[in-house]
This record gives C-alpha cells, sequence and structure tokens, in this order.
C-alpha cells in the first residue's frame, strides 16, 4: 500500500496490501492470510512506535486497528496506555489515519 512517510520514520516491517476489506465477508476470502495482527509497524526516532493489526486476525467480522504508543523504554514499550487508537474496516480510512499519525508526530503533536 503506496504511504506518504515523512522523514524520522522507520519501517520495521509492512505487509500492508491493496486488498479491499469491504470484499472480506467469509473464511473463503482469497487475500485472508493478508487479514492478520502483525500487518505494519512504524518506529519514530525510537519514541514512538505506529502499529497497524487485524483483530480478530483472520476474522471477516474483524477490523483494522492502529495503535500509536510510546516506546523510549525499549526493553518495556508501553503498550497498556496507547497515545491514540483508532478502528475502522475501511482501508481508505485507515490510510488517512496512518498518515495523519504519521505527520502529526514528526511535528511533536502525539
Amino acid at each position: 500500500m503506496p504511504l506518504r512517510v515523512p522523514s524520522g520514520w522507520k519501517i520495521i516491517f509492512n505487509e500492508f496490501t491493496k486488498t479491499d476489506s469491504d470484499s472480506f465477508v467469509d473464511d473463503n476470502h482469497e487475500h485472508l492470510w493478508e487479514f492478520k495482527e502483525d500487518i505494519l509497524q512504524f518506529e519514530y526516532e525510537e519514541k514512538r512506535t505506529l502499529d497497524l493489526g487485524w483483530y480478530p486476525e483472520f476474522n471477516p467480522q474483524g477490523k483494522y486497528k492502529l495503535v500509536l504508543i510510546d516506546s523510549t523504554n525499549k526493553e518495556q514499550p508501553d503498550w497498556e496506555n496507547p497515545i491514540y487508537i483508532f478502528e475502522s474496516r475501511k482501508t481508505k480510512e485507515i490510510i488517512e489515519k496512518i498518515e495523519f499519525v504519521l505527520n502529526a508526530v514528526s511535528k511533536s503533536r502525539l
């Protein structure tokens, strides 16, 4: 999936594809494997981590979950107290929020 990524961000992994989430309506979807918990993860200057997954994994009733956390403590990233969370089934909405968060963190707003 093409994304506009500002400087300062490091891609940890990216398996976010152009598969249309609206077409994921049953377990027979040809791209079922793309709707997993570990889809995308970015890190910003070892201070923030942005993570995208599909929850519940491989479930047609699921949705994308985008989470931004404080990761200044590498040994214990703060997954329990996210800075930002956004959930949606719509791929377009997720792309917009990813780019919003990337920019906001780059400009020290999140």
